[in-house]
């Protein structure tokens, strides 16, 4: 099966996964999914379902949730996608699911929520595809972290792990709306909840991507 190909069956895979995601209210979509699949018109293809648990509660309380929320998910994935199948992972020492990996027609997309980093600033809202998504793929609408959130995010994990595809989003961003006042109080709470201190993560050692 050709590169382009699987990527294709991933996203169509991950389009139809959404739904089922999306019946979990406690979740929002954050991450490249959110940007290249709802707020741009998919410059490029991505095939992970980022989330962050919305409600504020203690540690061990919040994972209980998630994990109940997610084995939900699974079941729903793996009775409304026709031979999907679904393995869930989970972290130590809790042992609480936070992962989960779908599989279907020889191609495997991946539903994650971080335990570390949960809530928002801004309210989310329910966003829809963008409409060359749907023309390719169909319709779906999931709750969506706010654009200050959203941006605010991936601009960390630009600083954090200056991959490309990072770089790329954080180049649409700076292309077309800029960083106004809200994306930036934004993005300083996101740089004060990281797990990095704040020094170390606004003068990262750079890192030669020529090759990846």
């Amino acid at each position: 099966m050709q590169f382009d190909e699987i990527y294709r069956r991933q996203a169509a895979l991950l389009v139809r996964a959404i739904p089922f995601v999306g019946a979990e209210t406690c979740f929002a979509l954050k991450g490249g999914t959110a940007i290249n699949l709802f707020v741009r018109d998919m410059p490029r293809l991505s095939v992970d379902i980022d989330l962050t648990y919305l409600p504020i509660a203690a540690r061990a309380q919040s994972l209980q949730d998630m994990g109940d929320a997610l084995r939900r998910i699974a079941d729903a994935v793996e009775h409304g996608i026709a031979g999907a199948r679904v393995d869930l992972a989970a972290i130590s020492p809790e042992n609480r699911v936070t992962k989960l990996l779908v599989r279907a027609k020889g191609v495997q997309i991946k539903i994650e929520v971080t335990p570390v980093t949960r809530g928002c600033v801004h309210e989310p809202a329910a966003k829809s595809v963008s409409p060359r998504v749907e023309d390719e793929f169909g319709f779906a609408e999931i709750q969506v972290v706010s654009f200050a959130d959203l941006y605010a995010g991936k601009l960390v994990a630009a600083l954090d792990r200056q991959h490309p595809r990072d770089l790329f989003d954080v180049h649409g961003l700076l292309s077309n709306e800029g960083i106004d006042q809200v994306l930036r109080k934004t993005f300083i709470v996101y740089v004060l909840s990281h797990n990095r201190p704040m020094a170390e993560l606004l003068a990262p050692t750079r890192r030669d991507i020529s090759a990846e």
